[in-house]
């Protein structure tokens, strides 16, 4: 029991003596060194991956050697799966000591929590996309024929209609 009598403390989890947290904190990180180099390339992640790739990708983990990474959308995914031996290059390169992890999974991010427990940084918020005015300007330099043209055009119909 704790020094109230009302909480009792895990065996082994008492502290013969007050020590720092500092102190607490490297004997931590001395306990479990795979999840204390996780969480520092999850601090170092936008200079690791650099800054178009760390627009991009968001660490969400890691599981039994496989890089989890999350994209926010499918066009964002499908530019990280071609870029998945550039990802896992660069993260092995940041520990310098062999191959840390084996491949790298991608996935939508869908605000999915990091596996492995630790809290990776938060994807960047993309700036809010400015649409142009639905004038169409654009129509009047397309060939009247093509499909394209005639899909524009029966949608800015719709459009300056009202219809949603």
């Amino acid at each position: 029991m704790h020094a109230g009598g009302k909480y009792p403390i895990a065996k082994g989890m008492r502290a013969k003596r007050l020590i720092s947290m500092r102190e607490a904190v490297e004997q931590l990180l001395r306990r479990y060194p795979r999840k204390a180099r996780l969480a520092r390339l999850w601090q170092n992640w936008d200079m690791v991956m650099g800054p178009e790739l760390a627009a991009l990708a968001c660490p969400l983990g890691e599981r039994k050697g496989v890089l989890l990474v999350g994209g926010e959308d499918a066009m964002v995914m499908q530019e990280l799966v071609m870029m998945r031996d550039e990802v896992l290059e660069r993260a092995n390169a940041f520990f310098m000591d062999g191959a840390f992890f084996t491949d790298v999974h991608v996935s939508l991010n869908l605000g999915k929590r990091p596996l492995d427990g630790l809290t990776p940084p938060p994807c960047r918020e993309r700036a809010p996309v400015i649409l142009p005015k639905l004038d169409g300007s654009a129509l009047g330099s397309a060939d009247p024929d093509s499909p394209a043209a005639r899909c524009y055009a029966a949608f800015l119909e719709l459009a300056r209609s009202g219809v949603r």
